[in-house]
């Protein structure tokens, strides 16, 4: 077996080190896509909440009570749902985007 030169372990090196910066791309990249999420879903909850509030100071019946507050729950509970899939989907690609760095600096096999 050859022995590697000087220029091969300077490939492999380099290609070591930019997949790890491409994979710390990738990983900064899924965490600022996580916060606009995260800072999406908390300014909207906010707003419903205060909605919300105005709503049950002006209801007038328990009836109308219970409507908003089961109106209150259901959007909540979809709007949750949506939140973790999308929060889920951007884990998964950056994952994705992880695992494709990874692959991309294993040296070819020839």
């Amino acid at each position: 077996m050859a022995e590697p030169t000087d220029k091969t372990m300077m490939d492999a090196w380099k290609r070591q080190l930019d997949a790890a910066m491409r994979m710390t791309e990738a990983v900064i990249e899924g965490s600022q896509r996580m916060r606009e999420i995260q800072m999406e879903a908390a300014t909207a909850a906010h707003a419903d909440a205060v909605a919300t509030q105005k709503a049950l100071s002006s209801a007038s019946s328990p009836q109308e009570l219970m409507r908003i507050q089961t109106e209150w729950l259901a959007a909540n509970q979809r709007k949750s749902m949506d939140y973790w899939k999308t929060l889920y989907e951007v884990a998964a690609d950056t994952n994705a985007q992880v695992m494709k760095c990874l692959g991309e600096s294993m040296p070819k096999q020839g």
